[in-house]
């Protein structure tokens, strides 16, 4: 989950377009960290389902989802191997 983790730190600054390095993102507290609003959270959300090839489920969309490193590398990891699962 690490490597999950540390690609959506590079993600989350590249599609919102902060000025801050990937390492100093937290893993916690991600709307007040780097101000996500709604806005900013659906398209951070889209560069994440880009960047994984995943599709995140409406049903799942959440605060809290964007809000948590741990929470959204969980789901990714989850979601992509189900996504590998239905290939094979």
């Amino acid at each position: 989950m690490n490597e999950t983790k540390d690609r959506l730190r590079r993600v989350l600054v590249e599609s919102l377009r902060l000025d801050l390095a990937p390492e100093a993102v937290p893993d916690t507290g991600l709307r007040e960290a780097v101000g996500i609003d709604s806005v900013m959270g659906l398209e951070f959300l889209i560069w994440v389902e880009n960047e994984f090839g995943i599709q995140i489920q409406d049903e799942d969309l959440s605060v809290e989802l964007v809000d948590s490193l741990d929470t959204l590398a969980a789901y990714v990891d989850e979601r992509a191997a189900q996504t590998a699962a239905a290939r094979d």
